[in-house]
C-alpha cells in the first residue's frame, strides 16, 4: 500500500507516546502526584502533539511525491488541484508589483488549461502544517477538493487543546508543571487515543485518494490508469 511506511512510523510514535504514559501511570499514584509526575504530564502534550504533525505532514508529503509520479498535464488535474500545481505561479501573482499586475495573473490562468507538466512541490504546506489545528486539518483536505472529515465536536476539542498546550508548554507560556497538574494520566490516555484515531483516519482519506487517481478530472482518467 503506498502509505504502508508512513502508517507504520506513525504507529511507533504513537507507540513511543504510549510508553512514556505507562511510565506515567505506574508512578503518579492515587494522591497528589509529585512534581517529577507533573513536568511528564506537561510534557507529555509536547510529545502527542510531535505524533500528530509528524503523521500530518508525512502524509501529505507522500501524497503530493505519488502525484508527481503521474506526470500529469495540469489541464488535466481536477479543478481543486490547481491549488496546489500553480502554487509557485500563485505566489509570484501575490507578491509582484503592480506593472506585472497582468503578466502574472495571466500566468496563472493559462497554466490552468495548460498541456504543461508543472513541478510539484510535496512541502508546500510545511509552513501552514506548523500548527495542526482542528480548522488546519479540514482546509488542508479542502485544498485537495476532499470533503471534511467527520470528528467528533468533543474530539475537535482535544485537537485545538493538544496544540494550545504543547504550545503553551514548548514556547513558555505554562510551565509543565503547572499543565501537568490539571489531568492524570486516565484522561490522557483517552485524549492519546482519540488523537491517534483522527491520523488514522487522515491516512485512510489521503490512501484512496491517490489509489483512486481522485487529483485527476474524471474525463482525462483514462489516460493515467496504468494496464
Amino acid at each position: 500500500m503506498p502509505f504502508s511506511i508512513i502508517r507504520a512510523n506513525s504507529r511507533e510514535r504513537f507507540g513511543e507516546v504510549f510508553i512514556n504514559l505507562a511510565f506515567i501511570e505506574e508512578n503518579e499514584g492515587s494522591r497528589e502526584s509529585s512534581v517529577e509526575i507533573k513536568i511528564l504530564r506537561g510534557l507529555f502534550y509536547v510529545h502527542l502533539y510531535s505524533a500528530l504533525e509528524k503523521a500530518i505532514n508525512e502524509t501529505i508529503e507522500q501524497t503530493i511525491l505519488l502525484v508527481k509520479q503521474d506526470s500529469v498535464k495540469n489541464k488535466h488535474y481536477d479543478a481543486a488541484f490547481n491549488v496546489i500545481s500553480l502554487n509557485s505561479k500563485m505566489q509570484s501573482f501575490k507578491h509582484c508589483s503592480n506593472k506585472n499586475y497582468f503578466s502574472k495573473s495571466t500566468e496563472v490562468f493559462e497554466g490552468v488549461i495548460s498541456d504543461e507538466v508543472f513541478e510539484l512541490s510535496n512541502t508546500v504546506f510545511s509552513e501552514s502544517l506548523q500548527n495542526v489545528w482542528y480548522k488546519t486539518i479540514q482546509d488542508t483536505l479542502r485544498s485537495f477538493g476532499l470533503e471534511p472529515i467527520n470528528i467528533d465536536p468533543r474530539v475537535r476539542l482535544t485537537i485545538d487543546e493538544l496544540v494550545d498546550k504543547r504550545n503553551a508548554v514548548a514556547h513558555g507560556r505554562e510551565t509543565p508543571v503547572s499543565v501537568g497538574e490539571r489531568h492524570r494520566s486516565d484522561t490522557l490516555r483517552k485524549k492519546a487515543q482519540e488523537i491517534q484515531l483522527v491520523v488514522e483516519q487522515f491516512l485512510s482519506v489521503f490512501e484512496d485518494y491517490v489509489v483512486n487517481k481522485k487529483y485527476i478530472s474524471r474525463q482525462y482518467i483514462n489516460e493515467y490508469l496504468r494496464a
